[in-house]
C-alpha cells in the first residue's frame, strides 16, 4: 500500500537514496560494456592480424613448392618445419577465435546488465513521478481547503457584522 502523500512545501522522495544507487549501478554497467566492447574490439584486431600472417606464410610456402627448384634433403626439411609453423599458426588462430568468441558472450552479459540496470531505474523514476503527481493533487487540495476555511470565515465575520 502506497504512503500517502504528506504536507510540505517540496516534494521529497523517500526512495531518493535507492534511485542514486540505481543510477550508479547502470553507469557502472555502461563503464563496463564499454570496457568489454573494448576488449572484443582488441581481440578482433588480433585475430585478423593473425589471419593475414597466416594466409602470407601460406602463400610463401605455395610459392617455395612451385618454384621448381631441385628437390633436397634440405628443402624437404625446409618445407617440413614451414608446414609445422603453419600447424602452430593453425592452432593459434582457432585460440583466438575461440578468445573472440568469449569476448563476445562477455559484451553479451554486459550488455544484459545494462539494461537491467536501466528497467530498475526507469521503474523508479515513474515511481517517483506517480509520487511527484499525487503530492501536486494533495497540496493542491489542501491549498483548495485553506482557502475554503478562510471564505468561510470571512463569512462568518460578515454575517455577525450584518447581524449586530
Amino acid at each position: 500500500m502506497p504512503a500517502k502523500p504528506k504536507k510540505s512545501k517540496r516534494f521529497i522522495y523517500n526512495l531518493e537514496s535507492v534511485l542514486k544507487v540505481r543510477f550508479i549501478k547502470e553507469e557502472q554497467a555502461k563503464d563496463a560494456l564499454s570496457k568489454a566492447e573494448q576488449e572484443l574490439e582488441e581481440e578482433i584486431k588480433k585475430e585478423k592480424e593473425l589471419k593475414e600472417f597466416q594466409r602470407l606464410k601460406y602463400i610463401e610456402l605455395r610459392e617455395l613448392m612451385v618454384s621448381g627448384t631441385i628437390i633436397t634433403d634440405a628443402s624437404v626439411a625446409e618445407l617440413q618445419r614451414r608446414k609445422a609453423h603453419l600447424d602452430i599458426l593453425k592452432d593459434q588462430v582457432d585460440e583466438q577465435i575461440e578468445k573472440r568468441k568469449e569476448a563476445e558472450k562477455n559484451r553479451d552479459e554486459k550488455r544484459e546488465l545494462l539494461v537491467t540496470a536501466l528497467k530498475e531505474r526507469k521503474v523508479l523514476e515513474k515511481d517517483k513521478e506517480k509520487k511527484r503527481v499525487a503530492w501536486k493533487k494533495f497540496m493542491d487540495k489542501e491549498d483548495a481547503k485553506f482557502l475554503d476555511d478562510i471564505s468561510a470565515i470571512g463569512y462568518v465575520k460578515k454575517s455577525r457584522e450584518q447581524k449586530s
